[in-house]
């Protein structure tokens, strides 16, 4: 759900990257600003704000990726470069109304092929500003781009709602919105294809690692039960180390106290309080002095690290007694609008592999056997639960996760 020491392993491998990617990058605008008439899913303008050469893509995937024992000759082999392009789309918000949000999308160049399209979903970042289309703030821009772009797949990578250029509070894992902003995110994909003139076969395989293994989640479901016209066909669905039940995760943040638990706390009541509203108000939920603070702490312009400096270490130290005595009693109705954004109450039809390391210290392996059996018991017709192994911390899935996830889409392109 945040990132922290992978950053600080590879930082001289993205130092030199961003050097080679941003020297001499031009700009290509394909629908240029605001529309009167946009719709849903229409894109609004994209930009050129980086390529790379296949020598590039190569020093991303050794310096992310080998590090791990990962055997990536074959990848480093087979690289090509890799055009980057932020874009701008219309979506609806949380009260259905047309908003203009942000992504980035990753093509192979060049692109003289025909190419299945991945979409990934960011994890959590309390800074709005560390998403993908800010591709010089987003580790996971880079190894995506350099993993799937640069071997045969366009990549797209939404930044959500409440993030990058859109303005309005982020609603951290409403289910609805994100699904909605993702399969718009896809047409838009789609058309910006059109407009380069990249050739894509239909195939979409999506991923994501922590809220977005939540987000990709909740788009297959959507994806699998709406009437409303896709922009192409879901092949194999990926998500890895995702709070598919998040009352699971607030019930292991509070009995276990990771370190992190207190911001992802906070950034998910503060939510949950914009989006349904609420009876109580900071002061029956933050003990002082945090019912004061907590929304200039949560204001989406500090980093994961930079909260976690500011807040206690426990729940217990963060919200008052009786608020964590009705939420862990389940008769809070923050408790019911958690289970509200469950995303593991379907049967998938889609091929899905559900990707987690067993030692993960914020989102615990217990949830995705939990998200397994349900969905098992509702029909999944083809999935699998694939412990990572041993020692693998929550944020470093990314690596494991991404490279199988790889792999096993390759069988099914």
């Amino acid at each position: 759900m945040k990132k922290n020491k992978f950053v600080s392993n590879v930082v001289l491998v993205l130092m030199w990257l961003f050097l080679a990617f941003f020297t001499g990058c031009s700009s290509s605008d394909t629908g240029g600003g605001g529309d009167s008439n946009g719709y849903a899913g229409k894109l609004i303008g994209a930009e050129l704000v980086a390529f790379f050469t296949a020598d590039d893509a190569v020093f991303v995937v050794a310096g992310y990726y080998a590090p791990w024992g990962i055997d990536v000759e074959e990848l480093l082999n087979s690289s090509t470069g890799v055009d980057v392009y932020a874009i701008e789309y219309y979506t609806t918000d949380i009260d259905g109304q047309l908003i203009a949000v942000s992504g980035l999308v990753s093509l192979p160049s060049p692109a003289d092929g025909v190419y299945p399209v991945v979409q990934y979903h960011h994890g959590t970042q309390f800074n709005n500003a560390d998403v993908p289309s800010n591709f010089e703030r987003s580790d996971e821009a880079a190894i995506c781009s350099a993993l799937f772009a640069a071997h045969g797949y366009v990549i797209s990578l939404p930044d959500y709602i409440g993030q990058g250029i859109s303005a309005v509070n982020h609603p951290y894992f409403h289910k609805e919105s994100v699904a909605q902003c993702g399969a718009d995110m896809l047409k838009a994909v789609k058309e910006l294809c059109g407009d380069l003139g990249v050739t894509t076969s239909g195939k979409l395989f999506i991923c994501g690692l922590s809220e977005g293994g939540h987000a990709t989640m909740a788009l297959q479901q959507y994806l699998e039960t709406t009437d409303s016209e896709q922009a192409f066909e879901l092949t194999g669905s990926a998500p890895i180390a995702g709070p598919y039940d998040i009352t699971v995760c607030w019930d292991f943040w509070y009995e276990n106290s990771p370190r992190t638990c207190s911001p992802l706390a906070a950034h998910l009541v503060l939510s949950y309080m914009n989006i349904y509203g609420s009876d109580d108000t900071l002061d029956d939920i933050f003990i002082p002095p945090y019912n004061t603070t907590i929304t200039d702490i949560d204001n989406g312009t500090y980093t994961g690290d930079e909260m976690y400096e500011m807040l206690p270490e426990t729940l217990p130290g963060l919200l008052q007694e009786e608020f964590l005595v009705s939420v862990n009693s389940g008769t809070h109705r923050i408790y019911e609008e958690m289970e509200l954004n469950r995303t593991c109450n379907f049967g998938p039809i889609t091929p899905t592999r559900l990707y987690h390391a067993r030692d993960d210290e914020q989102a615990p392996y217990a949830v995705s056997e939990i998200a397994y059996n349900e969905m098992i018991s509702l029909g999944a017709a083809d999935l699998q639960l694939i412990d990572m192994g041993p020692g693998i911390s929550h944020v470093d899935s990314i690596f494991i996760g991404t490279f199988l996830a790889k792999q096993w889409f390759d069988t099914l392109k």
